[in-house]
């Protein structure tokens, strides 16, 4: 089992990513809600610099807010600042698209944007559909080392419906879910688990991460204090599947 924090993005955040990791957190995950908080890449960017182990994922871009070859160059910057370190977290949508007065994108449409932004970051040359026309893209050039496509970056995807599910373990490395309870947690662990067995994979062979909203007390503060019904969603708790599943 690992823990990590979650938080929205914001220039000061590295401040509690530096002491996160001086706690002995093992991710830091930025919430991507423009219009409400400032750009994720720049929050993950400083936090970065000012880091050196724990990892730092995107929870979660939304993909039609960025087109595919700009969302694949942020992170394969991020990948030079903190090689190895770096975790592509999607989803279809949820604030980040609700601020602009939309529901969340198709699952299709968030499919093929992973198939265009990973490939470039596998180093791939990819067609892609972009103003009614297919053209083919790639990294023009990788070689000078301005970025990193040789560490990996892993893919997080978030998933609450069984079609959602299924992708993920389809072409997944991690599963993103909420957790609100115990029985809750248990119950979409097993539909996570049925949905690995369906498309012919180990469960244990997929990274499983729980947001849980928490609120770190004061001593001697009670739970019903005003500050603590005040507190934003910043704290979360991950942990790993094959914990999980013992």
């Amino acid at each position: 089992m690992e823990f990590g924090i979650a938080l929205f993005s914001n220039v000061d955040a590295w401040k509690t990513v530096k002491r996160a990791e001086e706690l002995g957190f093992s991710h830091a995950w930025f919430y991507d809600s423009q219009l409400l908080a400032p750009d994720i890449f720049i929050s993950m960017a400083l936090a970065a610099e000012h880091s050196s182990k724990i990892k730092l994922a995107s929870g979660v871009v939304i993909p039609t807010n960025r087109i595919a070859p700009v969302c694949a160059d942020a992170f394969a910057t991020l990948n030079k600042l903190a090689p190895g370190r770096i975790i592509f977290g999607v989803g279809t949508g949820f604030t980040g698209r609700n601020t602009m007065g939309m529901g969340p994108m198709k699952l299709s449409a968030m499919r093929e944007y992973i198939r265009v932004v990973y490939g470039l970051l596998k180093g791939e040359t990819i067609e892609w559909e972009f103003e009614g026309e297919r053209k083919k893209i790639r990294f023009l050039n990788p070689e000078f080392g301005m970025i990193n496509l040789t560490d990996k970056i892993p893919l997080h995807i978030s998933a609450f419906a069984p079609k959602a599910r299924k992708m993920t373990a389809e072409i997944g490395d991690g599963w993103i879910t909420f957790s609100a309870s115990t029985d809750r947690a248990a119950h979409e662990v097993g539909e996570m688990a049925k949905a690995c067995r369906e498309v012919g994979r180990d469960p244990k062979t997929l990274y499983t991460t729980a947001f849980a909203l928490g609120c770190v007390l004061k001593p001697g503060e009670s739970a019903a204090s005003p500050r603590r019904v005040r507190e934003p969603r910043r704290r979360r708790v991950r942990w790993r599947w094959s914990r999980c599943m013992d």
